[in-house]
């Protein structure tokens, strides 16, 4: 099959891989209908991370093709979105809601694993992983596809930083990032009801969407006049949660993870590992 294949820094094409097959009976196979690039696989591509030479991406829905025998729960022609890993739901770090640190668990496209960027995926644990979509394939839009695509990893965690960071209602809520994780979290800090959410974002494209999701104000600054423009706004309360959505440590970026009265509550949310 064809798939994208990292061979290091700044090298990643379209080759050929092994069509996936059974392995065990937990698994199952599924063909890929849509696919993207996570903000993670850039830091492969650029080397600020390390990454095994081989397959590549974690965010993928599609069509179950196959299943193992002992796969409940899916089944043949499902429409499953995928999350970016594998896990059985009962290891001890599982039942505590850590799914991504399950004991039996792993990552999609980690080198070996198959990856989300190819026509198809071995996914083990297949049972207890897969989320099967209400509906046939084609009951849906190519808009609401690519929704679901977002459910495999960004949404899932900028709604884990807005639960983590205990967002509720009428909370005022700072997002740090404006990045796809941070207009996730925009949106998940609206759907859990906060009333005031502060977008900092210089980018006028996502300011318009962090607005769309629900952000209230819009803060360009950066460093201590992020805090200064944070304090005025909020009266020098500052906020009930602050969501640092960012890959990279907050040093000139730091409007609410510094030591200060402005958050009661902080949530940092920059990597999936």
């Amino acid at each position: 099959m064809r798939a994208a294949i990292f061979y290091g820094p700044h090298s990643i094409t379209v080759g050929e891989r092994p069509d996936p097959a059974i392995q065990e009976p937990t698994d199952a196979i599924v063909r890929v209908v849509l696919g993207c690039v996570c903000g993670s696989d850039l830091w492969y591509y650029r080397g600020e991370s390390p990454h095994a030479v081989g397959s590549i991406g974690h965010e993928f829905i599609g069509v179950v093709e196959d299943i193992g025998s002992e796969v409940d729960g899916i089944a043949k022609g499902d429409f499953v979105v995928a999350p970016f890993v594998y896990c059985d739901m009962s290891c001890p770090h599982c039942r505590a809601g850590v799914t991504p640190h399950c004991i039996a668990g792993g990552s999609f496209g980690n080198g070996e694993i198959d990856g989300g960027q190819g026509e198809a995926v071995r996914v083990p644990l297949a049972g207890s992983s897969l989320i099967a979509v209400p509906g046939s394939l084609s009951d849906h839009s190519e808009q609401t596809l690519r929704s679901l695509l977002a459910l495999s990893d960004v949404m899932c965690t900028g709604h884990h930083a807005a639960v983590c960071g205990r967002v509720e209602k009428g909370d005022t809520v700072a997002v740090v990032g404006d990045g796809a994780v941070g207009l996730s979290a925009v949106l998940a800090s609206k759907r859990l009801g906060a009333e005031r959410i502060i977008a900092l974002s210089r980018n006028p494209v996502r300011q318009e969407v962090a607005r769309e999701f629900g952000a209230t104000d819009i803060l360009a600054e950066r460093g201590d006049d992020a805090i200064a423009a944070v304090s005025e706004l909020t009266n020098g309360i500052g906020v009930d949660a602050a969501l640092e959505c960012r890959h990279r440590p907050i040093d000139d970026h730091r409007a609410s993870h510094r030591p200060t009265r402005l958050d009661r509550r902080c949530c940092r949310c920059t990597s999936r590992r």
